[in-house]
């Protein structure tokens, strides 16, 4: 189980999930009502978490923001498995979790 709660747009809440049940959470967004996950790690962390979005034929938009608004990116894939590799590897801390995404600093 990964240490982490994932909110989706719909309003579910899940604890403590496995990598599985998260790969399958990322491939389900799209839909209308159902096109974010946004990710934090247990315990809570202030402003530190991982999103994504996802509308049906569009790229995928993933997020990270590691404290404060100076340390906030984001990127862009079409491809879901690189969206799984980054969030998991995000959610277990992994060295060179981030490395197969372009990432930007976003301007809030």
């Amino acid at each position: 189980m990964l240490e982490i709660t994932v909110q989706t747009e719909n309003g579910e809440r899940h604890v403590g999930v496995s990598a599985e049940e998260l790969a399958g959470l990322v491939r389900r967004i799209g839909g209308e009502g159902d096109r974010f996950l946004v990710i934090e790690r247990i315990p809570d962390e202030t402003h530190v978490f991982a999103q994504v979005w996802h509308a049906t034929d569009d790229d995928y938009t993933v997020e990270h923001r590691d404290g404060s608004a100076d340390r906030h990116f984001g990127a862009r894939t079409e491809q879901v498995e690189t969206v799984i590799a980054a969030v998991t590897g995000w959610a277990r801390r992994e060295q060179g979790w981030d490395g197969a995404l372009d990432w930007s600093l976003l301007k809030l």
